[in-house]
This record gives structure tokens, sequence and C-alpha cells, in this order.
């Protein structure tokens, strides 16, 4: 199974100079808790989630329309898998780096979609015979993503 196969392809997405305040209000019109960064040319350069702007405005002590984007993403890894990628690439880089979003890039770099944890246990409820989705794989995955760091 490939990861185009199960990922969300009606993603927002915001740019590194985009305020937190916009991020945030983009969550809640569109009812999700994470957003990937891109570049001006649509390539992912980090995920930002609620968590992180309530974070990063604390830390900073500024309101989120006082900060951009980039503030919460500059100095971290950030990761991308490949539409065409194995799901089981894709778990084991979810559990290897301890996260539970993937921003899901196409042969050129561009962003085409987000690969969760969500996604992965929905695809195990509704699996089709046909599909190959380990159920021990993907639960490690799950545990080991959603334990509190």
């Amino acid at each position: 199974m490939r990861v185009y196969d199960i990922m969300a392809t009606d993603v927002q997405s915001s740019g590194v100079n985009t305020s937190l305040d916009t991020v945030a209000s983009k969550m809640w019109e569109h009812n999700c808790s994470a957003i990937p960064i891109v570049d001006s040319n649509d390539r992912p350069m980090g995920m930002i989630t609620d968590s992180d702007i309530a974070m990063c405005c604390k830390l900073n002590h500024k309101a989120p329309w006082e900060l951009e984007a980039l503030t919460v993403i500059a100095n971290r890894e950030h990761y991308v898998c490949w539409k065409d990628d194995d799901i089981d690439i894709a778990m084991a880089l979810m559990k290897d780096r301890e996260i539970r979003r993937l921003a899901v890039a196409d042969n050129d770099g561009h962003l085409v979609g987000v690969l969760s944890i969500d996604d992965v246990v929905s695809c195990l409820i509704k699996e089709k015979p046909a599909q190959k989705l380990s159920y021990d794989t993907a639960m490690h995955t799950l545990k080991v993503v959603t334990i509190q760091h």
C-alpha cells in the first residue's frame, strides 16, 4: 500500500511569513489541528500544530498576530514522505521521529497531502482485503506517537 492510498488530499497550508493568528484561524475554519508550512514554491518546510502556536506565543511573550509561522519552524527538523512511498516507510518515519503527521510531497517536492496516524487507523477500520497494512505495525506506531514526550 502506498501513502497516496490513504493520505488526506484536501489540505490547507500556509506560507512561512503567515502570522500565527492567520494559521490558527485557518485551523479553526477547516477543523484541523495542524497545518503544513510551505515555501513560495509550495514545498513543505514544516508542520505547525495548535499546541505549537500556544507555546510559541507564551515563550515569546507575544500575541499570535505578532509572530510568523517561521518563528515556530525555524530551528526544527521537518519530515516529509513521498506520495509513492510504501506506507510502512512512512509509519517507520513517524515512529522513529515520534510524530503524528507527515507532509506528503510529489516527485517535484510540492505538497500534495498530509498523512496522519489517524489516516492509518481509519484505513485499518475500512481496509479492503487486497490492501496490505499491518495491524501490528500500525498499532505500534500509534502507541509510539501518542505517548506524551
